[in-house]
Formats: C-alpha cells, structure tokens, sequence
C-alpha cells in the first residue's frame, strides 16, 4: 500500500466512505427530483465535504474524488441555469446523460473503495 495509514484504518475509512458515497448518491437522487430544495442542495454539499475530507486519508483516491466534484458541479450548474430557461421536460435527455456520468463518477470510487477493503482481508 502506498499511504502511511495503517491498514486497519484504511479499511475503516474506506467503509465510511463507501457509506458516504451512498448516502451522497441518494441525497443528489432527490435533489435533482425535487428540482432544487435549500435544505436539500446544504445536505448534499455537507456529504460532498464529508466525502473530501475522508479522501483525504486515501490519496489513491485524489483523482476519483475530482471527478465526481467535477461531475457534481456540471450537474448542478446546468440544473441551475438551463432550468430557469427551458422547462423540465426539454431538458430532460441533457440531464438524464449528465447523471449518468455524476452516478458513474461515484460508483468508480465507490468501487476503488471496495477494492481497498478486499485488499485489507
């Protein structure tokens, strides 16, 4: 293993994440659902910095961790603007493939976290 943390705690830092991850993804889920909610869009940021700062401790992880912020910004910022312009449903293949790619971003480092744990057994 190329970090300094212990393995012990790389298994449970790597478990926490793949918890955060999920509960990131479903918060994300419904706040894209319900087309932009205050308290939503501050739960989903919160999970955002929970997931950074777990990262930190996995620098095998730097990259995934910029894609999905990458892929969470894109999502969002087009969530936001295109929005407020054209109605949901015009935009909806645009938002269905960005997603898509959001969702894909999580599950690529939710799957470097599982393969942290089978390493760890």
């Amino acid at each position: 293993m190329s970090t300094s943390v212990p393995a012990p705690a790389v298994t449970a830092i790597a478990f926490q994440l793949i918890a955060a991850l999920e509960r990131y993804q479903a918060a994300f889920d419904e706040l894209v659902e319900s087309w932009f909610d205050r308290n939503r869009c501050h739960a989903v940021v919160r999970l955002l910095d929970e997931i950074r700062k777990l990262r930190c401790a996995l620098p095998q992880l730097a990259v995934d961790m910029m894609e999905v912020a990458l892929r969470h910004t894109e999502l969002l910022q087009t969530l936001w603007t295109r929005a407020t312009i054209s109605p949901r449903a015009a935009i909806a293949g645009e938002i269905g493939a960005l997603r898509s790619r959001h969702h894909a971003a999580i599950e690529a480092m939710r799957h470097k976290c599982l393969k942290l744990l089978a390493r760890d057994r």
